[in-house]
């Protein structure tokens, strides 16, 4: 008997507990609904065609999933749970998605989204209070996918999106998404066309599910986008971006930002087709996120602070306008740091390369074409410094015009004062508030003529049908004898040399001077009214002078 009743416990054991198991497994199933239709409202509906959970694992499989809440409705051709707790679910896949939204006004229909598929992992859901609705700005997944999602609404447009994968979700904290083969169409006001092939978020700082966002709150460690495509038809401007990546974006951080590949074309009723590309842009250590809240709240920028670098390099610039080429840029660069002699000193440079001008006919390309200038090369660079005491110089800036001259350009600043980062901006109604305390202490600007003054004179000479050196002549006379106001009929001695220099030139173009080294640094807003002063106490308050040295000779 007893063997009899023990063999029939063997058998009857694991049943019991195989139904303990299946009971357990609706349990926490039903638990699941309900607090879904909870979360979704009172009016909210949860319906299945079939239900199936298995007592050994826990999973279940709904088939013929509805879901409605008010006029819009979801279904599911299949989702399964597994892993089923009270606040969380440890896998949960969804097959055939369709996501049906209520007619608005007057559209021909309704929203209608549809996804192949969506898979979750590490879901956690915590209720806001103990066997409460769930508090969905405290969720957290550890990953999720969704593939196949394409959605219309008739008559304003559709978007369908290949893949997007999100890991490492916590309330306000982003490990990676990624999108890919994203497209979206606009018909609300004309047809505006989005492509993007592959976009990523990674180490980002983003708002609650739920929450408000600030767009000054968000940071990521890196984004990336590739082949963004982005067509307006209204506007008739097209734009693609081959490549753009982003490093350390956020509050207080220097990011590094390059794009490649970059294009905008369109085209205007001012200029007929147009067109813009640059091949690589690349901006390292800079507080962009910073920058762009100071000037939009229209405080002052950061500052650099000692000892670090900034640098932005720009390669392949061309712009087209009508067809024609404009202007094109082979390389720029521009860099921010500190001089090793004087590590408090700021020390900047800038430097480009391959610059070219065909300008159109109505802004000078004509006369330009004239002279034998239609197609103009360039090259230009500068180096300027500013010392703890608010020394600032440049020396120099110079512009190089192949075949036409040089232009070169040194300056000498005092009381130059750093704005105070998140301080005001200056008024901008007051146009010399920024330098107000400005003193000048240094100023040249040297031209060295290398072709294009002697085309000019060599044009004037052939219009008025005379020898060219007799128009030369006749600007070295004008130079010598000109009246000046205030000088009198014995004029200083300073002034004559200035008129000599002048007359040199006019005969035999090289290189002209003309500078302002006052005895002492002279300020801004009294300099600006120094072009009324006679020309002796020009030379003698401002230090001014003009000196021309003749050409080089020719090999």
């Amino acid at each position: 008997m007893n063997r009899r009743l023990l063999l029939a416990g063997c058998f009857a054991l694991p049943i019991g507990l195989g139904a303990l198991a299946q009971a357990e497994a609706d349990r926490q199933l039903d638990a699941a609904i309900a607090r879904l239709r909870t979360a979704l409202g009172p009016d909210a509906v949860v319906e299945w065609r079939e239900r199936r959970v298995d007592p050994v694992t826990g999973a279940a499989r709904l088939a013929g999933v509805t879901v409605r809440q008010g006029p819009n409705r979801l279904t599911a051709e299949e989702i399964t749970l597994s892993g089923l707790a009270e606040d969380r679910v440890a896998q949960a896949v969804a097959n055939g998605v369709r996501l049906e939204e209520a007619k608005r006004g007057d559209a021909p229909g309704p929203m209608v989204a549809t996804l192949g598929r969506v898979t979750l992992a590490g879901f956690v859901l915590p209720p806001a209070t103990p066997g409460g609705p769930v508090n969905w700005s405290a969720a957290t997944l550890e990953s999720g996918q969704a593939e196949g999602l394409r959605v219309e609404a008739p008559g304003r447009g559709e978007a369908s999106l290949g893949r997007a994968s999100v890991t490492g979700y916590a309330p306000g904290r982003l490990g990676e998404a990624v999108l890919e083969g994203l497209t979206f169409t606009d018909r609300s006001k004309g047809e505006t066309r989005l492509a993007l092939g592959r976009a990523r978020l990674a180490g980002a700082v983003v708002p609650r599910i739920g929450g408000e966002v600030d767009p000054w709150a968000l940071a990521a460690d890196a984004a990336l986008l590739e082949g963004v495509e982005l067509k307006v038809e209204k506007e008739e401007v097209a734009i693609r971006m081959g490549r753009v990546t982003a490093e350390a974006w956020g509050e207080g951080r220097n990011t590094n930002l390059a794009a490649e590949g970059l294009r905008v074309e369109g085209s205007s009723a001012e200029t007929g087709p147009f067109a813009a590309d640059l091949g690589r842009l690349r901006v390292a250590g800079v507080p962009l996120r910073d920058m762009a809240r100071a000037y939009a709240t229209d405080v002052n920028p950061p500052q650099p602070r000692q000892g670090e670098e900034q640098s932005a390099d720009l390669e392949g610039l061309a712009v087209t306008a009508g067809g024609a080429p404009l202007v094109r840029i082979g390389t720029l660069r521009a860099t921010s740091g500190w001089d090793p002699a004087a590590p408090a000193t700021q020390a900047s440079a800038l430097a480009a390369e391959g610059i070219s001008f065909n300008l159109p006919d109505e802004f000078g390309g004509a006369w330009l074409s004239g002279l034998g200038f239609k197609d103009i090369l360039a090259r230009l660079t500068m180096a300027a410094k500013l010392t703890p005491e608010g020394r600032m110089t440049a020396d120099p800036l110079s512009f190089d015009l192949a075949n036409m001259g040089r232009l070169g350009i040194t300056m000498d600043v005092r009381g130059v004062e750093v704005p105070k980062a998140g301080a005001p901006s200056p008024d901008k109604d007051d146009p010399f508030a920024l330098v107000a305390n400005w003193s000048l202490a240094g100023f040249s600007i040297r031209y060295t003529e290398d072709g294009l003054l002697r085309a000019v004179l060599a044009q004037q000479a052939q219009q008025e049908r005379v020898p060219e050196q007799q128009l030369r002549e006749r600007y070295a006379t004008m130079a010598l004898r000109a009246p000046l106001p205030g000088t009198g009929p014995k004029e200083p001695l300073e002034i004559r040399r200035m008129r000599e220099a002048l007359a040199g030139f006019a005969r035999n173009p090289g290189s002209i001077e003309i500078a302002l080294r006052p005895a002492k640094p002279v300020p801004m807003l009294e300099l600006m009214g120094a072009a009324a002063l006679p020309p002796d106490r020009l030379v003698r308050d401002l230090g001014l002078s003009i000196t021309a040295t003749p050409p080089a000779p020719r090999p």
